[in-house]
């Protein structure tokens, strides 16, 4: 048995003929109609009923589900020898969610520019199922997202990165900058701006009871949006508050443009994300690299 042997019979299953498989192959039907005999007489049976519709025997879907999986596995094989010839050129696909897009693009970019300069970076959004399956399809590398968004499936490799601390922000000079008891009265003064479509369930029901029981804290944000930066420089230009993942403004918390609201007690709130990839996928080899970079970033110490 050869590996030319499973394409020929493949051909047949998938055209439905020898002929036109045999077409497909570049091959005589006598020369097609050889190779599958001898792939008959090794493996002790026959594969096809030799009638109209070549309908397979018990054997022969038993070969054909082989095949196949040899099929995948040899191209596979290939994709992952392409890639280690290549260490340090390539291409890495990464899709993103908001809070991740906002935390990571810009340094990621600069990162990669500065430590693989011969790799190619796409960087991509959308929603989560849409990213999943791109992933599935082979249209990403790995996907960073929030943990709630993934689902526990087989196919999926799963890294949980460090927990992210959550947080309320504002404008250096706020007149809740130096406000030690927070109230929620006192809060729902000031447009409240949030990712609040990403928030889970779990963080909102912490919040309510941070606040009071009577808080509901989602009916107070009044700003939203998926592009997460967008929200921090609303907030840096003016007296809206940020409530998210603090990473998010890093740059300008750093700056001392925006400060940290203190609460008293701590607020004590965390987000998490993972990184996603496809199990049996051989991934390019700077992707490793990248994803205990981007858990360092997550975790606040680059």
């Amino acid at each position: 048995m050869n590996l030319q042997q499973l394409d020929h019979f493949l051909a047949v299953v998938e055209t439905q003929s020898f002929s036109r498989a045999a077409d497909k192959l570049h091959l005589t039907q006598p020369a097609l109609s050889r190779s599958i005999q001898a792939l008959e007489e090794e493996l002790g049976g026959p594969l096809l009923e030799r009638g109209k519709n070549k309908t397979l025997t018990s054997l022969g879907e038993l070969a054909l589900a082989r095949a196949r999986r040899v099929r995948v596995e040899l191209a596979e094989l290939r994709r992952s020898a392409k890639i280690l010839a290549d260490v340090e050129g390539g291409t890495l696909r990464l899709g993103l969610g908001p809070a991740p897009t906002a935390m990571l693009s810009v340094h990621l970019l600069q990162h990669m520019m500065q430590r693989y300069p011969a790799i190619k970076v796409q960087l991509s959004g959308g929603t989560a199922d849409m990213q999943l399956q791109e992933l599935r399809d082979g249209d990403v590398d790995a996907l960073i997202l929030h943990r709630t968004q993934v689902p526990p499936d087989d196919d999926l490799t799963l890294d949980l990165f460090p927990p992210t601390p959550l947080g309320f922000v504002c404008r250096a000079g706020h007149p809740l900058q130096h406000v030690h008891e927070l109230s929620f009265a006192e809060l729902r003064k000031y447009p409240l701006a949030a990712s609040g479509r990403a928030m889970s369930h779990d963080v909102l029901h912490r919040l309510n009871e941070y606040f009071g029981n009577r808080t509901h804290f989602h009916d107070a944000i009044q700003y939203q949006s998926n592009d997460v930066n967008a929200l921090v420089e609303v907030v840096r230009r003016s007296d809206a508050v940020f409530f998210g993942v603090l990473q998010v403004a890093r740059v300008w918390l750093e700056r001392g443009e925006l400060v940290p609201l203190h609460l008293s007690p701590p607020l004590a709130l965390s987000s998490q994300f993972m990184f996603v990839t496809l199990d049996g996928k051989t991934p390019p080899p700077a992707l490793e690299k990248v994803r205990d970079w981007c858990a360092a970033q997550m975790a606040g110490t680059p």
